[in-house]
């Protein structure tokens, strides 16, 4: 009888134990979501990183974005459905604070499209009227800036780009791996890092060998030196022109030549359009997969 009972007891006392087990909280962590245009945006670039002796600096960087969203490799979602304005010449910004993720990896996405009804402004370095101009227009960058180059003078530029794409299964820059991880009882860092050097850049597809240049651009402005998107149109890359309306050459005096890779853009404005919307990467430079939304 009494080893009967014993032996039910440590049936039941094993039942509970696994039970136990069964049932203990899954460890979890936390992740900031973060925006920087890093020193790019902020304090500009100076001359002898390009490859014409140009400088260029920002006084307004606006980006809209948003939509951030960790996805696990089952397929579980934590989302942020939040959408804003920024001005990253102005510094970073906060983007979301998600908790209660397992610990583990996540894949990392983003949007970044023109504002709507529910975009916020978030601090007050982006107006009322940034927004209605921006969402007008269906823009989500818009940039304004000077460049200087001495002995030719200052360049003034104001630029909208309509970019609507989802970012996705990103790269970690930090390390090169898939997504983040969260950290046991800690948090993690999700940086979303806009590269705002792309836009001079001299070819497409590629990080590899690629020169800044900005002759091309200050050669498209009239007398007021005032660049403007439907100059860039007028600039054809199978035809660059110089300040005097020369072809455009090199340190070596060799012709500028713009490789544009897979895209069949044929105008600096195509070009430069399809350099931005690549730029925004995870910590960083890890780089994402783009989607059209």
């Amino acid at each position: 009888m009494n080893t009967r009972i014993s032996l039910t007891g440590r049936v039941v006392l094993a039942a509970a134990i696994l039970l136990s087990g069964a049932c203990s909280p899954t460890a979890t962590g936390e992740v900031r979501g973060v925006m920087s245009g890093e020193e790019g945006a902020q304090d500009g670039y100076p001359s002898h990183l390009f490859a014409d002796g140009w400088s260029v600096r920002f006084t307004k960087y606006l980006v809209a974005v948003g939509d951030f969203v960790l996805t696990s490799d089952s397929g579980e979602t934590h989302a942020a459905s939040r959408h804003v304005l920024v001005d990253l010449q102005k510094g970073d910004v906060a983007l979301a604070h998600l908790t209660g993720l397992a610990a583990g990896r996540w894949n990392v996405g983003f949007a970044v499209r023109p504002p709507d009804d529910f975009t916020e402004l978030p601090d007050s370095n982006v107006s009322a009227e940034d927004l209605a101009r921006v969402r007008s227009h269906g823009y989500s960058y818009w940039l304004e800036g000077e460049a200087v180059k001495v002995g030719t003078g200052v360049y003034r530029f104001s630029f909208g780009f309509p970019v609507n794409a989802r970012m996705e299964n990103c790269i970690n820059g930090v390390d090169g791996t898939q997504g983040i991880v969260v950290p046991e009882n800690s948090t993690a860092e999700a940086e979303i890092t806009l590269h705002a050097e792309h836009m001079f850049y001299d070819r497409l597809g590629t990080h590899r060998g690629v020169q800044l240049r900005f002759e091309p651009f200050a050669a498209t402005a009239g007398p007021d030196k005032v660049i403007t998107s439907e100059g860039l149109a007028t600039q054809q890359l199978l035809d660059l022109r110089g300040m005097q309306g020369e072809e455009l050459l090199d340190s070596e005096g060799k012709p500028v030549v713009y490789e544009p890779g897979a895209y069949g853009v044929k105008t600096l404005w195509e070009f430069v359009s399809q350099s931005i919307v690549d730029q925004a990467h995870l910590n960083g430079g890890g780089v994402c997969a783009v989607s059209p939304l």
